[in-house]
């Protein structure tokens, strides 16, 4: 929104005017700017993208969530904060696995184990961990908290009244601009990790060094203020830490518990036999496994399915996309090296799904890119996707979340979700 003009002063109207005023102030900054009455042809412009957007309720209502935020969400209601097209549509694709038979079969002296039979066994672990990222916010607010109260003691226990003078403004000047700098990191949205403060970090290392060095290496009052100062920069990023912690869990962790399997509203899964098969033996026994499917790449490539456990994602393509949109033999290496530099902390390759394996291997081919059998194609994903890790890894899961979400609803009327295998 910071490129978006203001529509409500471009016209002068307020925010909250209803649609006949609106109208009626665009005729009348119609008849102002407009360039056969001498008037400025940008701004008429403006007045044209004004009522455009202010004379459509839905758009209109869009404009006012992302430059209003809360308030507009009040006004609209909590069911209009979350449109359509930002919604993404989940599935269960996969059957629940079926629970193993107790004790040895009665005849037969070996017995098959597949490479799923052991990962089974393993539960999928949540990270980052709510409960570490809550420990270490209290431990820091712990150690500012005491040694801010610690130099307060060292200077109320001093017998010159020229430090004590000095060393409650200074105690109450951090203390604010440490609340400010806190308030500030929870009042933005927690869409992305938020990167440590390296810079103040080093700042207030050095600025604690100084004092400790001036104050004397056996002064307690030098330690306790250099103290305050370090972990008072620090503050501020672990609790907004934590706030992103939370909202992974409160974002991905109940889609997780419901879907195994996601992909933008109004999308419609559609896989071949073969393919269909492959993707139920991988879900069902990758605990962790998740799917999505028509996954964008840019504006104008999506990945037909790519399936994620932990911190690997496996994008499945066939030879020949169903649509011109779908990605295929020929562009999947380019779609591994987009999504791994947007994702650098996932772990990306491609499968080509081949009926039949051809006799020479494809021009160009990497190490990121692989062509199998989709008969054959199970076992080598799946043991590549649990070499990972069975875990959920929530920060790929979101931002592969968030890639679906920008992806604009159709508008049909058809809003049954089937799979068809």
């Amino acid at each position: 929104m910071v490129n978006e003009p203001d529509h409500y002063r471009v016209l002068g109207v307020s925010p909250q005017a209803p649609k006949a005023d609106i109208q009626a102030a665009y005729r009348r900054r119609l008849r102002e700017t407009h360039p056969d009455r001498g008037g400025d042809e940008d701004e008429f412009h403006l007045v044209q993208g004004a009522w455009e957007t202010l004379s459509h309720p839905g758009l209109r209502r869009e404009y006012d969530l992302l430059r209003f935020g809360r308030r507009a969400a009040r006004r609209y209601g909590k069911a209009a904060a979350k449109p359509s097209h930002r919604k993404v549509r989940g599935w269960n694709v996969a059957p629940a696995p079926q629970p193993a038979a107790a004790g040895f079969p009665a005849e037969g002296a070996l017995v098959a184990v597949p490479w799923h039979a052991r990962l089974r066994l393993t539960r999928p672990v949540h990270r980052p961990s709510t409960w570490a990222a809550a420990a270490f916010t209290a431990a820091v607010a712990a150690v500012w908290a005491f040694c801010g109260l610690g130099y307060l003691g060292q200077a109320v226990a001093a017998d010159g009244w020229l430090f004590l003078a000095l060393a409650i403004p200074v105690t109450i000047a951090i203390a604010v601009i440490v609340l400010v700098q806190t308030s500030r990191g929870l009042r933005r949205r927690p869409d992305t990790a938020p990167n440590p403060p390296t810079g103040r970090l080093v700042i207030a290392f050095l600025f604690a060094v100084a004092v400790i060095w001036l104050a004397g290496l056996s002064t307690p009052w030098g330690w306790a203020l250099g103290l305050y100062v370090l972990t008072g920069t620090a503050l501020a990023w672990t609790v907004k830490r934590l706030r992103y912690t939370l909202a992974l869990r409160r974002s991905v962790g109940g889609a997780l518990r419901q879907f195994n399997a996601f992909g933008p509203a109004g999308t419609r899964p559609k896989a071949d036999r073969s393919t269909g098969k492959l993707l139920r033996e991988v879900l069902t026994n990758l605990p962790a496994a998740r799917l999505f499917v028509a996954l964008p790449v840019d504006l104008e490539t999506r990945v037909p399915h790519a399936i994620v456990c932990g911190d690997r994602i496996a994008l499945l393509c066939a030879p020949v996309g169903r649509d011109n949109t779908d990605v295929d033999s020929v562009n999947l290496p380019d779609a591994v090296k987009a999504l791994d530099a947007a994702l650098p902390d996932a772990n990306v390759q491609g499968w080509v799904l081949w009926p039949t394996l051809p006799e020479t291997a494809r021009a160009g081919e990497t190490a990121a890119v692989h062509d199998v059998a989709v008969g054959q194609a199970a076992t080598d994903i799946g043991l590549w996707l649990a070499a990972g890790g069975m875990v959920y890894d929530l920060p790929v899961l979101q931002a592969l979340r968030m890639r679906l979400a920008a992806v604009p609803a159709p508008r049909t009327g058809d809003r049954t979700p089937a799979v068809r295998t």
